[in-house]
């Protein structure tokens, strides 16, 4: 009986590993931030504090363990979106679970889950608030001809993510499968326009010491983020040479996401831990149309980011 309970336990404990890998990852992963060219973001497979040890048992009350998650690492990111040259950039982030609720800091984005998690849980709501800053072109572009072009004001986004996740799908009962939609709108003055991100993703572990996920998703953008980041006005002709453009809204791009982690102890669910994420974005319609990607950039983009994280 005491074995079977234990038994429990630990698998309750490892189905949440995996959920809350995927779910706060994607709740970060598709912000409209990623697109900034100094933005500091931890690979998305250690943002979660993952979970604690078997021996050390549930909270008393039902909810899950307070815990936390520190990540440091590195970054090649695209210069800005849709550019053809890069940036090595450093990341970091954190996240606390503090009575069940799982606050997110993600270098430029800070966010809360507002649904508590619970012990032997295999089916969880997501209500996630957040908010973030939009870096994109902040910073001076390699390109010399985009180079000449104003630099849009710091955008100031706030949002919602919305899904949900289940445990138990394909592989084993371990493994985790997130649906979520998040918008993000331009709280300022800058775009004054929105982004839209549905995505769907997927974690297994492979052993206590290591596990994979796959994130695919795309974005919807209102005609004032197109304009702002991919429009050519007669004041951006004139300084660059480059023909004047007014994109309209619509799907910006699709994206998908590989990632993994492993411990450097053994257990994921404590300790240290590695990251690598491999990030594939295509820009479609009017977005991969826009001068700054067709004739200074390129549709095709990719990113990865490798971090050291301490779960605590």
């Amino acid at each position: 009986m005491v074995r079977k309970t234990i038994d429990r336990r630990l698998a309750s404990r490892v189905r949440r590993v995996c959920r809350r890998v995927l779910t706060i990852q994607m709740m970060i992963q598709a912000a409209p931030a990623l697109a900034a060219p100094v933005a500091i973001i931890p690979p998305p497979v250690l943002t979660p504090p993952l979970e604690i040890a078997a021996d050390q048992g549930a909270s008393g009350n039902g909810l899950a363990r307070d815990q936390g998650l520190v990540v440091v690492g590195t970054a090649l990111m695209r210069n800005y979106e849709g550019a053809n040259r890069y940036n090595l950039i450093p990341i970091a982030g954190a996240t606390l679970r503090r009575h069940g609720h799982t606050l997110i800091w993600n270098g430029n984005s800070l966010g809360l889950d507002l649904v508590p998690e619970y012990d032997d849980q295999s089916f969880k709501f997501i209500v996630a608030p957040f908010v973030d800053l939009n870096l994109d072109r902040a910073v001076s572009a390699l390109d010399p001809v985009v180079a000449r072009l104003a630099k849009p004001k710091l955008a100031v986004e706030g949002g919602a993510v919305l899904g949900l996740v289940r445990t138990g799908i394909i592989t084993s009962k371990y493994d985790t499968l997130t649906v979520q939609i998040q918008a993000a709108h331009d709280l300022g003055a800058v775009h004054r326009s929105f982004v839209v991100t549905p995505s769907i993703g997927y974690v297994t572990p492979l052993s206590k010491a290591a596990l994979v996920t796959v994130l695919a998703s795309f974005d919807v953008a209102g005609s004032g983020y197109a304009r702002t980041y991919f429009g050519i006005n007669r004041a951006a002709q004139a300084a660059s040479g480059l023909p004047l453009f007014q994109p309209r809204g619509g799907i910006k791009s699709a994206n998908l996401v590989l990632g993994g982690a492993v411990s450097l102890r053994g257990d994921l669910r404590r300790g240290f831990a590695l990251g690598v994420r491999l990030n594939y974005e295509r820009l479609l319609g009017d977005f991969a149309g826009s001068p700054l990607v067709a004739m200074r950039g390129n549709p095709d983009q990719l990113s990865g980011t490798l971090g050291l994280g301490y779960i605590f």
